[in-house]
């Protein structure tokens, strides 16, 4: 994979994926809470409910230790959390209809990049590329 192409599955990652739902914790620090997100890991993200949407986001800033926290993966490319819970819903709400990503493929690409190490952007990350608009 390209550099380039790795830095734009960085930001698809970024804004679809890792960000944490609507709250004033925006900034702070959130403990981790482990390896899943405790929503059922076959749902799809597109027409995600605007609740699990916020829980899926919670627990991927919570893996990050917060909104807005990246992990480095080398050569430029990083992935993270969105910088707000809003934001993350947003971008859960604007995924491409044709997106057939699912829950487990969410918490695979963030345990993949935060249990690291993360030399490269995870694979499983990659299939998150195709939803976003």
């Amino acid at each position: 994979m390209t550099s380039a192409a790795r830095k734009r599955v960085a930001r698809v990652v970024a804004a679809l994926a890792l960000a944490a739902g609507c709250g004033d914790g925006d900034g702070d620090d959130l403990p981790d809470p482990g390896p899943s997100s405790g929503l059922s890991p076959e749902l799809p993200l597109v027409d995600l409910p605007e609740a699990d949407a916020a829980t899926l986001c919670d627990w991927a800033a919570g893996r990050f230790g917060g909104y807005g926290r990246r992990v480095d993966c080398g050569g430029g490319a990083y992935i993270s959390s969105a910088p707000s819970r809003a934001e993350c819903v947003r971008s859960y709400q604007a995924a491409d209809d044709t997106c057939a990503a699912t829950i487990g493929v969410v918490e695979a690409c963030v345990n993949g990049a935060v249990e690291g190490p993360c030399t490269a952007l995870p694979v499983d990350c990659v299939e998150l590329l195709f939803c976003a608009r």
